[in-house]
C-alpha cells in the first residue's frame, strides 16, 4: 500500500505541474500598462450568455494551452492587465517554458449572473473555476485572487526562480516524489516481469498496472501521419507534424480501470528519441481527452496525439497503463 500511495502522490504532483496557470507577477510598484485600453477595444463583440461565454472562455484557455502568451493576456478584464505587463507576462514563460504545452482546458459548467460569468472547467484530472467579465462587448478573463496578491508582492525574476527551484518549467526533469529504494530491496532480474513487445499495427498486447487486478489488453488500431489540427490555436510548431495514434483499450483485469491514456505514450523515432503526447486535437478522430473509467469487460476507443519533427520517422510506440511498470510496444514500420 506504501508504493501505492506515493504513486498517488507523484500523480498529484504530475497534475499539479501540468494543470498550472501560471500568472506572471511584477513588480509591486508597476503601474497599468498602456495597452490596457487598446487591447480593450481590439476584442470582437460577443453575446453576453451562457453560449457567448463559453465560447469566449475555450478561445482564452485555448490561447493559453498554445503557448498564445501576449494574445492570452489581451483577453484579460483591464483590472487584471494593471497588474502585469504584457512584455512581462511573455518574458516569464520564455524563461519559465510550460510544461503541458498543448493540453487542452475542457468546459464543464458555465453560470453567467449579468456581468459576470463563472466558468467550471477541466485540465487532465485537475478541475479549476475562473471567473469572467463581460466589458466592452466581450467576456474577459479576471486573475484569482491569490494570484494578483503574488503579482502584487513578487517580480518576475522571484517567480521563474521558485519555479524552477521546485522544477516547475517545462525542459527540467520531473520531481523526484517517490525515494529511490534500497539495493537489498530491488529484486534480481530474473524477477522482474518482462514488458510485451514486437507487436504490429492491428495487433494487441496486455500490460499490467502496479496495482493488483489491473489489466488492459490494448491494441493499436492505426497510425496517422501527418494529422490534421482541430483547432486554429493549437498547431505543431514550424517544421514539425502531428502524429495520432489510435487505441483500444480493454478492462480484462478483476477491478475498475481508471486512467488518463493521454500522458501513458511514448513515440519513438528512428534516432532513438523519445517523443511525448502533446493532447492536441485532430480531424481524424477523438482524443482521449482526460481521465477515463473502464469497468471489467468494457472498452474504451481514442487517439494520442505527438509532435514530431517533419524529417523524423516514427518507428516505435511505447504504452502502459497509469502506474504500471510495463510499456508494451508495438512496431511501426
Amino acid at each position: 500500500m506504501a508504493v501505492i500511495a506515493l504513486a498517488t502522490v507523484a500523480l498529484l504532483g504530475i497534475a499539479v505541474a501540468a494543470t498550472l496557470i501560471v500568472l506572471s507577477p511584477t513588480s509591486p510598484n508597476t503601474g497599468a500598462p498602456d495597452s490596457v485600453e487598446v487591447a480593450a477595444a481590439d476584442l470582437p463583440a460577443q453575446e453576453q450568455n451562457e453560449a457567448g461565454a463559453r465560447a469566449a472562455a475555450q478561445q482564452i484557455f485555448d490561447l493559453y494551452a498554445a503557448g498564445s502568451y501576449g494574445k492570452f493576456w489581451d483577453h484579460w478584464a483591464p483590472q487584471s492587465q494593471a497588474l502585469v505587463s504584457r512584455d512581462d507576462y511573455v518574458d516569464m514563460f520564455e524563461q519559465c517554458p510550460q510544461i503541458a504545452r498543448n493540453l487542452r482546458f475542457t468546459i464543464t459548467s458555465v453560470t453567467v449572473n449579468g456581468d459576470a460569468a463563472q466558468v467550471q472547467a477541466n485540465r487532465l484530472i485537475a478541475a479549476f473555476t475562473f471567473d469572467f467579465l463581460y466589458e466592452g462587448q466581450a467576456w474577459r478573463y479576471v486573475l484569482p485572487a491569490d494570484q494578483q496578491k503574488e503579482y502584487q508582492s513578487k517580480t518576475v525574476e522571484q517567480i521563474v526562480q521558485e519555479r524552477r527551484t521546485s522544477r516547475l518549467c517545462g525542459g527540467q526533469d520531473a520531481p523526484q516524489l517517490t525515494p529511490q529504494p534500497a539495493p537489498t530491496s530491488t529484486p534480481p532480474p530474473a524477477a522482474q516481469e518482462q514488458a510485451p513487445s514486437g507487436a504490429k499495427v492491428g495487433e494487441t498486447l496486455t500490460v499490467k498496472g502496479l496495482q493488483s487486478g489491473v489489466e488492459v489488453a490494448v491494441t493499436l488500431n492505426r497510425v496517422i501521419d501527418n494529422a490534421t489540427p482541430n483547432n486554429p490555436y493549437v498547431k505543431p510548431k514550424a517544421g514539425s507534424r502531428y502524429i495520432a495514434i489510435e487505441l483500444t483499450l480493454k478492462n480484462i483485469g478483476q477491478d475498475v480501470y481508471t486512467d488518463s491514456p493521454g500522458i501513458g505514450g511514448a513515440l519513438i523515432d528512428a534516432e532513438g528519441q523519445q517523443h511525448r503526447p502533446t493532447f492536441a486535437e485532430v480531424t481524424e478522430g477523438i482524443v482521449f481527452g482526460g481521465a477515463v473509467t473502464v469497468n471489467r469487460g468494457d472498452a474504451r476507443k481514442g487517439l494520442i496525439v505527438f509532435e514530431m519533427p517533419a524529417a523524423a520517422k516514427a518507428v516505435k510506440l511505447q504504452f502502459g497503463v497509469m502506474f504500471g511498470q510495463q510499456k508494451g510496444e508495438w512496431v511501426l514500420s
